[in-house]
C-alpha cells in the first residue's frame, strides 16, 4: 500500500494505491490551519503505507514536516517528486524541467495516463495554470494566472472605491452579469480565468488542427468549468493520479 499525498498552496490531498487502484481523495485545509488538524487527518488512521510519495509545492517548512513525521508514524521516508525530462512518452516542454511546478508536471501525468492524446489541464487553485500536450506526448508549455480568490483579494486590497463598494454590496452569482460589486469582482474573475483556459484550447485546435481533450481540475473547477465554452471533463484528483502513475512504473 502506498500513500500519495499532493501539497498545494491552500490544502493537502491525499490517497492510498492499493492493488485495487486509487482510493476515493480526501483533503483538507493547511493554510492557516492549525497543523495538529492536517496532522492528525493525515497520519492518525491506523493505516501503514509501503511507500510515500509527495508532491509539494507550498514551501520546505511544509515538506520538512512531512517528511519528519513520515519517518515517526511510518518509519520511512517520503519520496518528494519533481518535474522530470520524461515519464515514458511524454516529454516536459520546459527549457529547465527542474523549473517546471511538480503539480503541473504530475497533473499532465494523470491526464495522459486517462487520455493518450492531444489534451489541456486546466489546474484551478489558488493560481490557475493551464498545460497543453500534443499527440506525440510533447507538452506545449503553459499559463499561470492568479486564481479567482487572489484576483478578488487584490481589487478588495489595492482599491479603495470598490472595497468600500463590497462591504454594501449583497452577494449574488445569479448570471452572466453581476448587479452588484462583490458578485461583480467574482464574475469578473471567473470569466476572466474561463477565457484564458478557452482561448488557449482554441490556439491549439487553429495551430494543430486536433481539438485536445480539456481536463479540469482544482479547487475551483466548478466555477470555471461552468462558463467555459469549450467543456472539460472535472478530475479532482489528477495530480494525486500524476504520482500513482510514477508510484506503479517505479514498483
Amino acid at each position: 500500500m502506498i500513500l500519495v499525498i499532493d501539497v498545494g498552496n491552500t490544502r493537502i490531498k491525499w490517497a492510498w494505491l492499493t492493488s485495487s487502484g486509487l482510493s476515493n481523495p480526501q483533503s483538507i485545509v493547511h493554510r492557516g490551519a492549525k497543523p495538529k488538524m492536517w496532522r492528525a487527518a493525515l497520519f492518525d488512521t491506523g493505516q501503514k503505507p509501503e511507500r510515500v510519495l509527495i508532491s509539494n509545492i507550498a514551501g520546505d517548512a511544509i515538506g520538512k514536516t512531512l517528511h519528519r513525521l513520515t519517518k515517526r508514524h511510518y518509519g520511512i521516508k517520503t519520496q518528494f517528486v519533481r518535474a522530470e525530462r520524461r515519464h515514458q512518452d511524454l516529454t516536459n516542454g520546459y527549457q529547465d524541467p527542474d523549473l517546471l511546478g511538480a503539480d503541473r508536471w504530475l497533473a499532465m501525468i494523470g491526464a495522459w495516463t486517462i487520455a493518450h492524446a492531444p489534451l489541456c489541464v486546466v489546474d484551478a487553485g489558488t493560481a490557475v495554470t493551464v498545460d497543453c500536450v500534443d499527440a506525440g506526448g510533447q507538452h506545449l508549455g503553459g499559463l499561470i494566472a492568479p486564481g479567482i480568490h487572489m484576483m478578488r483579494e487584490a481589487l478588495l486590497t489595492k482599491t479603495s472605491d470598490i472595497a468600500k463598494a463590497v462591504e454594501l454590496s449583497q452577494p449574488s452569482m445569479a448570471g452572466a452579469l453581476a448587479n452588484n460589486t462583490i458578485g461583480a469582482v467574482s464574475r469578473g474573475a471567473v470569466f476572466a480565468l474561463a477565457s484564458m483556459a478557452d482561448r488557449v484550447v482554441d490556439t491549439i485546435i487553429d495551430t494543430t488542427g486536433t481539438r485536445p481533450r480539456v481536463f479540469i481540475t482544482g479547487g475551483d473547477a466548478g466555477m470555471i468549468s461552468a462558463v467555459m465554452r469549450n467543456r472539460g471533463e472535472q478530475v479532482p484528483d489528477l495530480v494525486l493520479q500524476g504520482l500513482a502513475a510514477i508510484a506503479a512504473q517505479s514498483r
